[in-house]
């Protein structure tokens, strides 16, 4: 399966893009992107492999796809949007794997006596529920956009704890999200923002540019220990952050 097996497409964009284009031009493009999406948001440098892409060889409408979209670079070819999509993809994917570790790391060992594990079990299944669903409400009250209560509740309750415990801060996330959007028919709503995670993007607003900038440079850091190469990552990148793995182990 590939790191990614799912991408954003933003249908508008795509769609002024490429109105001018055939079907043929069109289904190689998306065929393009797809293969660049499951490969580190790259075609390969060979061209002749990019050529056997189109079920009906066509090599003069390769060339015509990759000038009118792509940009070469030492490592193949890219779709400027796509890499950027890619990244940040990437970066949200290993922050709720790294926010699932902490989940499992801190969960309580079970019993040997299976009836105290039941007992105990049912108690804490209980009591976090009326956690989250009080926290919840307190989320609720504060949002701008009070829209599919119960799916966002549901969500809220699939929280990690160190976040479900933050109403106020939650809130203030999704609000700031929310007046951000100029059209609010686009805006997501709270319970889809939740099960996005889209809080994931916000940090504290009094962080400093510095700040922001180290925080940043810690969790490309971590993502490098754990053998997580971003396409966007150029060799001098690279170096440093070996370095700067090496520094603060």
């Amino acid at each position: 399966m590939a790191k990614l097996p799912k991408m954003n497409l933003f249908v508008d964009a795509f769609n002024s893009d490429t109105v001018y284009l055939s079907e043929e031009e069109l289904g190689l493009y998306m065929r393009m992107i797809f293969y660049a999406w499951t490969h580190d948001a790259y075609l390969p440098k060979d061209k002749e492999i990019i050529y056997c892409l189109p079920k009906k060889p066509n090599d003069a409408l390769v060339d015509k796809i990759l000038k009118l979209f792509w940009t070469e670079d030492d490592k193949g070819f890219y779709q400027k949007r796509m890499l950027k999509e890619y990244q940040y993809a990437m970066e949200v994917s290993f922050k709720a794997s790294e926010s699932a570790k902490k989940r499992y790391a801190n969960a309580e060992p079970t019993h040997s006596d299976p009836s105290a594990t039941i007992t105990k079990t049912r108690t804490n299944t209980i009591t976090n529920k009326n956690i989250y669903i009080d926290q919840f409400n307190k989320f609720w009250e504060l949002v701008n956009n009070k829209v599919s209560k119960g799916q966002a509740s549901k969500n809220y309750q699939k929280l990690d704890k160190e976040w479900a415990l933050q109403p106020k801060e939650l809130a203030e996330a999704y609000n700031d999200y929310y007046n951000s959007i100029p059209e609010k028919k686009y805006a997501k709503q709270p319970a889809f923002w939740l099960s996005a995670e889209k809080y994931l993007d916000e940090k504290p607003k009094e962080y400093s540019k510095k700040e922001e900038d180290n925080y940043k440079l810690q969790s490309y850091v971590d993502m490098y220990r754990k053998g997580i190469r971003l396409p966007i990552w150029s060799k001098q990148d690279l170096d440093k952050l070996e370095a700067l793995a090496k520094q603060t182990n």
